[in-house]
């Protein structure tokens, strides 16, 4: 995924014919804020993708900026480096320095398991599926971040990893497995017919009320 360091504009709804998350270059974002998480729009969104609205509020926020005069928003989920990952239902893309997210279970002191994700959509369809507990959680939001999560995983006893099943994937992956070995542990069989974590989810979500109204 591309990042503009400082400028990743929400298209308007009204302009948007593609129903895919876009990617664009533009100027830079002004009056950027972020906010609790609360716009009606971006929680359907979320649960859209199978996540609760209890579950988005407690670990994303909403960021709201200008853009040549016009104002937009979109979930905000925050990087090391103080950096947003942004997204709605029309776009894909970040603001400020790409990087990783990390986030301790408990603040006593690191885990010795950690939970490592592609991206923080994952990272909270895992929480919805409750797959993981007492583990430290590092979401790359990006392949091209690799390298730069290997510092924080040289501790942990198991290194659990919810990667995409592409190429991209499965690269960091074996990049993972060639420097720590037997602790990390493949966990995308869990998902295996599809994509990510994530899509599998939304399947999850998809029978299950399928099932719920055939059965009325």
């Amino acid at each position: 995924m591309r990042c503009i360091a400082d400028s990743c504009p929400v298209l308007p709804v009204q302009t948007v014919v593609s129903s895919y998350p876009q990617r664009h270059s533009a100027p830079s974002m002004e009056q950027f804020e972020v906010v609790p998480l609360e716009h009606r729009a971006l929680v359907a969104y979320l649960q859209e993708r199978g996540i609760p609205a209890y579950i988005a509020k407690a670990k994303c926020k909403e960021a709201h900026y200008c853009v040549n005069g016009r104002f937009y928003f979109a979930v905000a989920f925050e990087n090391v480096s103080g950096g947003w990952e942004l997204r709605n239902r029309y776009f894909k893309g970040c603001r400020g320095r790409k990087d990783i997210s990390y986030l301790p279970w408990s603040r006593d002191g690191p885990s010795t398991e950690c939970v490592v994700f592609e991206g923080f959509i994952d990272y909270l369809s895992a929480l919805t599926l409750g797959i993981i507990s007492g583990a430290d959680a590092i979401i790359l939001n990006s392949v091209v971040n690799v390298n730069k999560v290997m510092p924080y995983l040289k501790d942990y006893i198991t290194i659990n990893c919810y990667l995409d099943n592409d190429t991209a994937g499965r690269t960091a992956l074996t990049e993972l497995t060639a420097i720590y070995g037997s602790t990390v542990i493949d966990r995308s069989i869990l998902y295996s017919e599809f994509n990510d974590l994530n899509e599998y989810l939304t399947n999850q979500s998809f029978t299950k009320n399928t099932l719920s109204n055939e059965s009325k």
